[in-house]
């Protein structure tokens, strides 16, 4: 064959040969960019740095409070009820007022049926804050065992006998202290309505409508202003009247002298 005959031939090869060499090098670069690793981004958290020095006083401050929170809890715990020793002249009444807790309360906290009726140096439970357990609401109607209240008028009972005294005299010269004791001792109630305690210098209390229990059952007689209650009864007087040496008189309503008390 001759070379001009095979020069197309040539020309051929050398096309063919040129497009497979372009299409293994355009399939290795494509290779190339497709298995290239993608770098991934990532994020990183940034954790701040506490300011130790700036909360370390504010720490230490509610270290504090909460360590006086607690002992303070633990102090209330510890300490138990609160407790009263009965002294000469104290009444439910001036006691309640004291701590500022119901006589009702103080009565159901030590299982008093009287409320007129306490011993000198007798301890009593005082229930600050309410009783442990709810009370049941009172009624009109006088429960069993607890007498009703000695302010209004009762109808004195014929059965026993009534024995009123003058118990002593609490705080004499002391407008705030100064205070009259009356107690029967009698079996029988008895209603004081027109009774009379007097001094030397003239000065005399009338009782009002007042019925005063037997065994044991005292009220007394404050010689300053304040509000009546079922133990506690107010001359309203502004200045002292009782004095050392001094005789105080009671006499019933018809005038007759029932019971005479030298002051100490």
């Amino acid at each position: 064959m001759s070379f001009r005959r095979m020069v197309p031939f040539l020309l051929l090869n050398v096309l063919v040969s040129a497009a497979v060499v372009l299409a293994i090098l355009y399939w290795w670069d494509g290779r190339d960019n497709g298995t290239e690793p993608i770098a991934a981004a990532t994020a990183t958290a940034v954790i701040p740095t506490p300011d130790i020095n700036l909360r370390s006083g504010e720490e230490a401050a509610l270290t504090a409070e909460e360590a006086a929170g607690t002992t303070g809890e633990e102090t209330a715990v510890n300490d138990g009820p609160t407790t009263h020793t009965v002294q000469a002249g104290e009444t439910l009444g001036s006691i309640s007022t004291r701590y500022e807790v119901s006589i009702e309360d103080i009565m159901a906290a030590n299982g008093i049926d009287n409320p007129n009726f306490l011993s000198i140096g007798q301890e009593l439970i005082i229930p600050i804050g309410g009783l442990a357990t709810p009370t049941a609401v009172p009624t009109d109607t006088p429960q069993p065992g607890i007498p009703p209240t000695p302010i209004p008028t009762e109808a004195a009972s014929d059965q026993g006998e009534a024995d009123v005294q003058i118990g002593e005299v609490a705080g004499p010269g002391d407008l705030a202290a100064e205070a009259v004791q009356i107690v029967n001792s009698g079996t029988r109630q008895i209603g004081l309505a027109g009774w009379k305690i007097s001094d030397e210098s003239g000065f005399v209390y009338t009782f009002g409508q007042v019925t005063l229990f037997g065994e044991g059952a005292g009220i007394l007689i404050h010689t300053e202003t304040g509000a009546n209650g079922p133990t506690d009864l107010y001359w309203g007087l502004e200045s002292p009247v009782w004095e050392s040496g001094e005789t105080v008189t009671l006499t019933d309503a018809s005038g007759s002298v029932q019971d005479t008390y030298t002051i100490p």
